[in-house]
């Protein structure tokens, strides 16, 4: 297909950004649950760490930006996936999408639970801010510039920020309850654990 075109650049441009060396898996065609090899319910790129989709991005092809319909088409997409996956999500606190057509994208996020009814756009993006709007102004031209690169960077930072919170939420049940080999029980550890944890994470 015409959109498979791009998919180097973005497979390229996601990789960088969520390294498989950091617990991040790049999807690509990833399956939206109850639709598993279907390719008319993939979506074209998902990024997860620990099987959670962090990060959704729908790649059109460039001759889409050409007509409203398809820019509207290609933001509806996006539109419905965060309604699809968003009431799912209950893991990090934003859920974010993409959306591009060739080199141009915009980006969005729903909240904790909610689908697109509870969707924001980005801002830094573009020149224009907003969520559904198909003008040409809403798009950020090239995915390559530096811009881009600043505006994705913030994206990443926040997105790895909450994966970081999860990861010291996790630890901390972790030590706070333990795991008794033996009995094949979780067990509350002493207050020295608790003493450790309040000092390690500034609790």
């Amino acid at each position: 297909s015409d959109e498979s075109l791009s998919f180097p650049l973005y497979d390229k441009i996601l990789n960088y950004w969520f390294p498989p060396t950091e617990g991040y898996d790049v999807c690509p065609q990833w399956s939206i649950p109850g639709y598993k090899n279907n390719v008319d319910y993939s979506i074209s790129f998902v990024i997860e760490h620990q099987q959670q989709p962090l990060l959704l991005i729908e790649v059109h092809p460039p001759v889409d930006f050409r007509s409203d319909p398809s820019r509207n088409c290609a933001i509806g997409r996006v539109i419905v996936d965060l309604d699809t996956i968003g009431p799912n999500n209950w893991h990090t606190d934003r859920l974010y999408a993409i959306s591009a057509i060739g080199k141009k994208w915009r980006a969005c996020y729903t909240l904790k639970g909610e689908g697109s009814k509870g969707g924001r756009f980005v801002k830094g993006v573009a020149d224009v801010n907003s969520l559904k709007s198909g003008k040409p102004a809403c798009w950020n031209p090239d995915i390559t510039s530096d811009a881009s690169w600043e505006a994705l960077q913030s994206i990443v930072e926040t997105i790895k920020g909450y994966v970081a919170e999860s990861g010291k939420y996790f630890l901390y049940l972790y030590l706070l309850y333990g795991f008794s080999r033996r009995t094949g029980r979780y067990v509350i550890l002493s207050s020295d654990s608790d003493s450790l944890l309040s000092s390690s994470f500034g609790f």
